[in-house]
């Protein structure tokens, strides 16, 4: 009795991997397990599985059950029929591999082992993209045929969701790494800001307010003057905290929604630096969710304030309207411009993450951030948030 061309043996020991691939949380673990079961299932002397390293355009044998070499490099664009399937995504079954031109006997010349059968797979995320190759070799009855190729591909699958586990897991850890350089990030420009800003303003008035004191017993309408100019500077210093709360939680966001805050925001940040914050087209038919709005928010104000301070921009231009169900959000400036992808890949580590900031904004709300700009041509931030994001 079979069941889809496969004995039932063959598929029970399918269905046995799986639940203990099921239990094992060691990645190289269950990719070793799949070319053990390879050998087993295949009745083949060899496995070996690749896996896909994009950053070097190579694939590289991470799980090998027998051979002298435990970690072979290939080129993706080199010689080989490992190669071949990685490029093209197509199952090979070859009897003669001498015979095919894709073939790489320098393996066997330095091993002085023989191939003569082999099965190579595609190992393919569910989102179809070229995760490795699954390798078969010397099948112990003569040839792979199309029963062997069919459990291939169920070990192919196996062990790219397998593969797609390692690749989400390393997403994951790098996010939250991420979070927490960007909470980091905030909390110190929060300190350097009240560093800065209130707790110098209040020492300095405290320590005037005490010589007013002195002053008085001698020369009471200079200390009244002088309490008079104290009392700006506290204004002042009130002004500033308030700036800051506004900051870290904008009211008006909250109470009158994206579109209020936002030229509230422009309104408080024109003049800064010398730079004038224009709100060009701000309005808003509808509400969205209030994590949207939030994230979207610190977008505009993160890329007005790179605008001014870093681009040293002299006018800023601010759009944010509906699109057919889509929040769009623009800043445009006239600043110096730079140059995106190699700010990009070298943003985190030069002190400041206003750039890496927004795209986070953006992607935990489910957004799209656009960064277009060159050296002295300005940039334009945008941001677009798909209808089923924003509800």
């Amino acid at each position: 009795m079979t069941v889809g061309d496969a004995p039932l043996t063959e598929l029970g020991a399918l269905l046995q991997l799986q639940r203990d691939l099921a239990l094992e949380s060691d990645v190289d673990i269950v990719l070793q397990r799949i070319a053990t079961a390879a050998t087993t299932l295949l009745d083949a002397e060899r496995a070996t599985l690749y896996v896909v390293d994009a950053a070097r355009q190579e694939i590289w044998s991470r799980a090998v059950t027998q051979g002298e070499f435990r970690e072979l490099r290939i080129p993706l664009d080199g010689p080989g029929l490992a190669a071949a399937v990685a490029r093209d995504g197509r199952t090979l079954r070859v009897d003669h591999p001498y015979d095919d031109p894709r073939f790489d006997p320098s393996v066997d010349a330095r091993t002085g082992y023989r191939t003569r059968s082999l099965l190579v797979l595609p190992i393919d995320s569910r989102a179809h993209e070229r995760l490795g190759v699954l390798q078969a070799v010397n099948q112990r009855g003569g040839a792979f045929d199309e029963r062997h190729g069919a459990i291939g591909e169920g070990l192919a699958a196996s062990a790219g969701l397998a593969l797609e586990y390692v690749r989400l897991t390393t997403e994951l850890a790098a996010e939250r790494l991420r979070e927490v350089r960007i909470a980091e990030e905030t909390r110190h420009r929060l300190a350097r800001d009240l560093h800065d800003g209130v707790a110098q303003t209040l020492a300095s008035t405290a320590l005037a307010i005490e010589l007013a004191q002195k002053r008085a017993r001698t020369d009471l309408p200079g200390a009244l003057e002088e309490l008079a100019h104290l009392r700006e500077k506290v204004l002042e210093a009130q002004r500033g905290l308030r700036e800051l709360l506004f900051e870290l939680r904008p009211v008006v966001l909250e109470e009158q929604g994206l579109a209020s805050a936002v030229l509230s925001l422009v309104e408080r940040t024109t003049g800064s630096g010398g730079a004038r914050v224009v709100a060009r087209d701000v309005a808003l038919t509808t509400r969205y969710a209030p994590e949207v709005e939030t994230g979207a928010f610190h977008v505009v104000r993160e890329a007005i304030s790179n605008a001014i301070k870093t681009g040293r921009a002299t006018a800023v231009l601010v759009d944010l309207r509906d699109d057919s169900g889509t929040l769009v959000a623009e800043v445009e400036d006239d600043g110096v411009g730079f140059d995106v992808a190699s700010t990009l890949a070298t943003y985190s580590s030069r002190g400041s993450l206003g750039l890496l900031q927004m795209r986070e904004a953006a992607r935990q709300i489910g957004g799209r951030l656009v960064i277009d700009s060159s050296p002295g041509h300005g940039t334009r931030i945008r941001l677009h948030v798909p209808p089923a994001a924003g509800a």
